[in-house]
């Protein structure tokens, strides 16, 4: 086995084989938010893998039928929110370098807003009719931010549909996500 890793095609093949993987990787839509924080504290910090995310698609199976399938395609979902910062410079210059990842590993900006010190960028990568990654970067002051990553795949036809029915949250109970407490 030893021998074979000094085989000049060998050596070819391994690494074709981890630049496959390099691309898929950055195709699958996940893209890391730990850098953009700067090292700092998220307020709240939501990070579900499949099994969760399998866990909702369930729960809105006869509520909500489409968006059950959309959240069936969903593998992953991480949200961070920053509040209170006292000195977001850091956390701004490495937003931008994030941007500059994404737009050099093909992602596109679908939506982009800046307004009374308000900034909001939406990217997003397809592959086929998927689209595969969305990451949504929000600052919405001086003092607060909001970063999340959505990946796996989710059927635009069937999000679009889902939005102009108007019916994107029917079934969705806010109040009981998150252990059941009632603002009653």
């Amino acid at each position: 086995m030893i021998r074979s890793c000094f085989n000049p095609h060998f050596c070819i093949l391994l690494l074709a084989g981890v630049l496959t993987m390099s691309t898929a990787q950055a195709q699958d839509g996940k893209f890391n938010l730990e850098p953009m924080a700067g090292g700092l504290e998220p307020k709240v910090n939501i990070n579900f893998g499949p099994a969760m995310m399998a866990g909702f698609a369930e729960s809105m199976a006869n509520a909500n039928p489409d968006l059950s399938t959309v959240l069936g395609g969903i593998q992953g979902l991480r949200l961070m929110v920053f509040e209170d910062l006292s000195d977001t410079r850091q956390l701004a210059s490495e937003i931008q370098t994030a941007v500059d990842e994404l737009i050099d590993s093909g992602w596109s900006r679908a939506v982009q807003v800046r307004e009374d010190g308000e900034q909001v960028d939406l990217f997003m990568i397809e592959s086929g009719q998927f689209v595969t990654g969305m990451v949504l970067m929000i600052r919405e002051s001086s003092d607060t931010a909001v970063l999340a990553n959505i990946h796996g795949e989710m059927d635009a036809v069937l999000v679009g549909r889902l939005v102009g029915s108007g019916k994107l949250f029917d079934g969705f109970d806010f109040d009981d996500m998150f252990g059941g407490a009632s603002s009653d």
